[in-house]
């Protein structure tokens, strides 16, 4: 393709934009509503999976081991528990460091209190898990192994359960979101297109008359979507771009909580805004293919 029939394409693209502007920037709103709603389930999904990975090493799992259970037994129990599916590390923690860490959470005051009794606590195991949501799995197996030690359990089955359950709601909105909002986005383009295909009737009609091929008369239309496309992603990609340093700035304030950390500007940068302006190309593409089939018939 030669290089000044590129340039007439792009030409003529932008001055469709530019001619029916007014059905071209309520296209390109279309897709940006579209988008920038679909790029903030994705952050808040994102960030959920991010908490959950940082989740993952400070709340281990404890299996607690039998009160009679020999060292040589143990360190058997500790293999086993290694060899389960899902399961990326094991920490053994002594009563007496059990014992230890309970009084920096609650006080030394209440453990010297104690003092003259027997230490209450068991031997115990900190399991890490690949992913919360295995948590259940993980649990089950470590059940299972009571007839080599497995005193019991305790863990955070249910705030375990509930993020990966806000996880998997906020994927499957995202997504019936986006199937939505993009229908109604291509469905505007479409109309857009088709005005001007309307208003060009009659020098669509003299080009093909004398010999311009079909892709010679599309493709203006084709770039004009990818145009409006592009336009309506740019807006949610850098709005996002400008407002997330600032909301996680403000985020933090209000937490006021080191453990939790959210996931760093440059992931939207490199995630987010290229998301966005993918989806709007792709957008833009479907809404002028679907425009250019239906109603370029000359």
């Amino acid at each position: 393709m030669k290089l000044r029939t590129i340039r007439y394409y792009i030409h003529e693209a932008v001055r469709s934009v530019i001619y029916n502007k007014f059905m071209s920037m309520a296209s390109v709103f279309a897709v940006a509503s579209s988008i920038f709603i679909v790029a903030i389930f994705f952050i808040i999904g994102a960030n959920v999976e991010h908490f959950m990975g940082q989740l993952e090493a400070q709340m281990g799992m404890a299996v607690r081991m039998d009160e009679n259970l020999s060292r040589s037994d143990q360190v058997a129990l500790e293999h086993r528990i290694r060899q389960l599916p899902h399961v990326r590390d094991l920490e053994f923690v002594s009563r007496e460091e059990a014992l230890q860490q309970m009084g920096e959470t609650i006080g030394e005051q209440h453990i010297r209190g104690m003092e003259g009794y027997a230490n209450p606590l068991r031997d115990s195991f900190i399991v890490e898990l690949t992913h919360l949501r295995y948590h259940d799995d993980v649990e089950r197996a470590i059940m299972n192994l009571e007839h080599f030690g497995v005193a019991e359990i305790h863990s955070h089955a249910q705030f375990a359960g509930t993020l990966s359950t806000i996880t998997s709601i906020i994927t499957v909105v995202s997504a019936f979101l986006l199937l939505i909002l993009a229908g109604i986005s291509v469905i505007i383009i479409t109309n857009t297109i088709r005005i001007t295909v309307n208003v060009r009737k009659t020098e669509i009609n003299i080009m093909k008359y004398v010999g311009a091929t079909d892709w010679f008369v599309r493709w203006p239309f084709v770039l004009e979507g990818v145009i409006i496309g592009l336009l309506g992603g740019a807006i949610p990609g850098f709005f996002c771009l400008l407002a997330y340093p600032r909301l996680v700035s403000a985020m933090g304030e209000l937490l006021n909580n080191d453990a939790i950390q959210f996931l760093p500007d440059y992931y939207i940068t490199m995630y987010v805004f290229p998301l966005s302006l993918i989806l709007g190309v792709l957008i833009g593409l479907l809404g002028s293919i679907t425009s250019v089939k239906k109603h370029l018939k000359v």
